[in-house]
């Protein structure tokens, strides 16, 4: 479903309330009071706050869908795959933070089997991707076969994560998106077969 630019700026404005004020805090009055309308007027375009947040996961789902077809339709290396992904995730958080907080945030997932299962349905989708490039690239001999292409994909997306909490944490204190870069060099020079 595509959304409307109106429900864009409802989404956005919710996560911005999630990722700096709570789950809780997200209420139909503090986001019609943050977007400028009345709280009738946001009911026109989500049922309620469960909907709502669904929407904002679809939402992060198809961003990242966006990014993997891309992939699929250049002509990437598995290698320049993998790099892509995850630049491609350090310039998204970086551009959104908010987004960053709401999509690392557990206490969001934690207490809600329907988030839950959610976010995990888009986390195995970036799992298989990436471990499939991982393992094309190991056929082609540019990774080391003698590591795990999911404990590799743990080791990529773990540090991401780290490092996108920390630089949140810091309010942005250094560049996301170089740091996030030399991050990802310095794991494939770590994991790719020496010549």
């Amino acid at each position: 479903m595509e959304l409307t630019a109106r429900q864009k700026d409802i989404l956005k404005a919710a996560i911005a309330i999630i990722a700096n004020q709570g789950y809780e805090k997200l209420t139909t009055k503090n986001l019609a009071t943050k977007i400028g309308v009345t709280e009738a007027a946001l009911y026109r375009h989500f049922k309620n706050k469960r909907e709502l947040v669904t929407m904002i996961l679809g939402y992060f789902e198809r961003i990242s869908n966006d990014v993997l077809q891309e992939i699929r339709d250049g002509a990437y290396s598995p290698l320049e795959s993998i790099r892509h992904f995850v630049e491609d995730r350090y310039i998204l958080f970086s551009k959104y933070p908010d987004l960053a907080k709401v999509i690392f945030s557990e206490e969001l997932f934690k207490n809600d089997p329907t988030f839950k299962g959610q976010f995990q349905c888009i986390m195995h989708k970036h799992k298989q991707a990436v471990e499939n490039y991982i393992l094309q690239a190991q056929q082609e001999g540019k990774i080391r076969s003698d590591l795990s292409p999911t404990q590799l994909f743990r080791i990529i997306v773990g540090s991401m994560r780290f490092t996108v909490t920390q630089w949140n944490l810091s309010d942005g204190a250094f560049d996301l998106k170089q740091e996030g870069s030399e991050l990802i060099e310095t794991i494939m020079k770590l994991i790719e077969t020496k010549p």
